[in-house]
Order: C-alpha cells, then sequence, then structure tokens
C-alpha cells in the first residue's frame, strides 16, 4: 500500500501547535522560575506561594523583592524582549499561570497600534527605572572575612549574617509575645513579622522565610503551606537564643563557640546516649564516657564515628573537660548536663544557618 504523499499543508496540519491560553505551573520550593540572563519566553501570575527575586553581584547576591499570592513576576523581560535581570526562586511550593510569548501575541495582535506603541513605551520607562534602583541598591549581604585567630581568608558570601539572624529572632519574639501563653505554640502572622522584620528592621522578606525554614528543621517554627503564617514553639528559648548570637556577635573571633559540623555531630551523639550516664551527686555534672558512646555509635565495618580532633573542639570552648582516660574502653569526659543540652540547642541552629550560607554560596560559585 502507497505511503500517502505529505505536501506541506498536511505536515502544517499535522505539526504540534504550541499551547494557547494560560497554562498551570507547580513549583517546589527551592527550583528556579527562571534565572538571570537567560531570554524571556513567559511571565507569570502567581496564585499560591512566595518567590524570592534576587540579582548577581559579584560573589554575592543581591535581594531585590518578594513575590506574593496573586502578583505578576517575570513581564519586564517578557514584554520588551531583553535577558532576565534576576532570578526567582520558591521560598515555599507555589502555584502558577504562565503566560507564553505564543499566548501573548495572539492576544497583541488583536490589539490597535497605539495600544502597542503605549504599551512599549511603559515597560521601558519601568525598565529605567529598574535599573536606576538597582545601581542606586546596596548588597543585601553580609561578608565574613575574619577565621577565628583573626586571620584574614576570601570573601565568604553570607546569606544570612548573624545580625541578619538576631533581627529576625527578635521580630519572632516581639510578634510571639504579643500571646500571653509562654513556652507554648503561638501564631506569628507574616504581616506583622514582614513589618517588624522588612519593613522596620530592613531584612528582606526572602531571608525573613529563610530563616523560618531553618528553625523548623530544628523544631522552633512551624511555616504553613502557603507561607502566610508561622508558628512559634519556644519563645523562652528564642529569648535566649538571641541574647548567645548577641554575646558570640561581639565576642573575640578567638573566644567564639565555633564549631565544625563534625564537632557538633559529637555533641549530638553524647545528646543521644547522656541517659547511659548518672549525674555526680548534688551537682548538674555528668561523668560520660566517650570510649562507650564510640563504641555504641560505631558502624557495621568499625569505622570510627569522629575523631578525638573532633572532640577536642568541644574541649577548647569549654563545653567538655579533658579526657580522663583509664583505658582504651574507659575514657571519660565531664559536662555541666543542662548547660551543655542549652548550647547544642545553640549550635543546632548555628550550624543549621551554616550549611544554607554554604548552599547559597555553593549556588553562585556553580553559576559563575
Amino acid at each position: 500500500m502507497a505511503k500517502p504523499v505529505q505536501t506541506p499543508q498536511t505536515q502544517a496540519a499535522s505539526a504540534p501547535t504550541p499551547a494557547t491560553g494560560p497554562m498551570p505551573r507547580r513549583l517546589r520550593k527551592g527550583e528556579l522560575i527562571f534565572s538571570e540572563g537567560e531570554k524571556s519566553r513567559s511571565m507569570y501570575f502567581l496564585k499560591s506561594g512566595m518567590i524570592r527575586i534576587f540579582k548577581r553581584k559579584g560573589n554575592t547576591q543581591i535581594e531585590l523583592d518578594t513575590i506574593h499570592s496573586g502578583q505578576v513576576l517575570g513581564e519586564l523581560a517578557f514584554l520588551d524582549g531583553n535577558p532576565r535581570s534576576a532570578s526567582g526562586e520558591a521560598l515555599v511550593d507555589c502555584d502558577l499561570v504562565e503566560i507564553s510569548v505564543h499566548s501573548f501575541q495572539q492576544e497583541l495582535s488583536r490589539t490597535p497600534e497605539w495600544l502597542k506603541i503605549l504599551l512599549k513605551a511603559i515597560v521601558g520607562r519601568l525598565r529605567a527605572a529598574s535599573t536606576r534602583i538597582r545601581q542606586l541598591e546596596s548588597a543585601s549581604s553580609g561578608v565574613d572575612y575574619s577565621d577565628k585567630s583573626g586571620g584574614v581568608r576570601a570573601s565568604n558570601y553570607l546569606y544570612l549574617s548573624t545580625t541578619d539572624v538576631m533581627k529576625i529572632l527578635s521580630a519572632v519574639f516581639l510578634v510571639g509575645s504579643r500571646e500571653k501563653a509562654p513556652g507554648t505554640s503561638v501564631e506569628l502572622p507574616m504581616s506583622l513579622l514582614n513589618r517588624y522584620g522588612n519593613q522596620i528592621m530592613g531584612i528582606p522578606e526572602a531571608k525573613i522565610t529563610s530563616l523560618l525554614a531553618v528553625l523548623e528543621t530544628v523544631g522552633l517554627t512551624t511555616l504553613s503551606p502557603k507561607g502566610d503564617r508561622a508558628f512559634a514553639h519556644d519563645l523562652p528559648f528564642i529569648e535566649k537564643l538571641i541574647g548567645y548570637l548577641n554575646t558570640e556577635n561581639v565576642a573575640e573571633p578567638s573566644k567564639r563557640h565555633d564549631l565544625t559540623a563534625r564537632a557538633f555531630a559529637v555533641m549530638g551523639m553524647i545528646v543521644n546516649h547522656l541517659d547511659q550516664f548518672k549525674k555526680e551527686p548534688d551537682s548538674d555534672i555528668t561523668r560520660v564516657n566517650l570510649a562507650l558512646i564510640k563504641e555504641l555509635e560505631s558502624s557495621p565495618e568499625k569505622r570510627e564515628p569522629f575523631r578525638m580532633d573532633d572532640f577536642m573542639e568541644l574541649v577548647n570552648v569549654g563545653y567538655c573537660t579533658a579526657l580522663d582516660i583509664k583505658s582504651l574502653s574507659e575514657m571519660f569526659t565531664k559536662i555541666e548536663t543542662q548547660s551543655f543540652l542549652l548550647h547544642y540547642r545553640f549550635q543546632a541552629v548555628a550550624t543549621t544557618v551554616a550549611a544554607l550560607n554554604e548552599q547559597k554560596r555553593s549556588a553562585i560559585f556553580a553559576a559563575a
């Protein structure tokens, strides 16, 4: 049987046609909706969620805006045809409506010529104003220049600086303290958090949401799926955390309680097995057998769970005493139990913030 002849008309009829009309799109937390410098093919209407708009500046990032539900994003590059001037990242899961170039051109073809000229002029002025604002805007980022010994190292971009964290925590404590139920979960409307954290203290909304997500991983907050409210679960501890971070921030580098992730892991192992050991009579001192902890934490391959250098970090900052070695199976250190547990919670927040900063820093270098 002969195959049918493909004419230009039948080829056109069989070719897939571009999607017409707005299309729904789902964006997961942490995903980019578009990247700085890429060609624009769509603009978006945000139905639910929050999207952070940011721009690279050298090895740092500038926070430009936070888009909320009911707003449009990506419209300038879409309308004037220039490359994206910034990137957009979902702060929470988002539902959007995507309007493609093809759909927009179909609608635009039905408008009178004078309206097209007016639209082009408006977009041009918006682009010029946006460019001027960004030229005047200072980088909303921190840079850490010194190590613990006071030496200088390469500039490290900090998405969340210690000052940022203290200001956001202060806003959380201020809003949460309006409730008359200390020690219980309290609701934190994002409108109030942004009033104090963003409008008064000058912290970008994206950073406020990011820190709330960090606090959620350590059990201090819960962020609603839509990102319109949060819950604080331990305001008294958050107040102590603000004081701890302030003390650390003003201390000399050599006197700070800086820990590596490995040393913090050792703290976690001690906390996990603390019930194996008894406190000394009439005191809060617990005598911990580190050799037993190493045995309990050892993997089936008999790999050591940590190195002694990691434990020595805890000794150097005063969390543990130096080891009293009786034998290979008896290596004792002493801790002040309640203070140790409190500082473990402090370090959990600090370590998680440091991990987020490293993630953002790596993303910058990967995009370079």
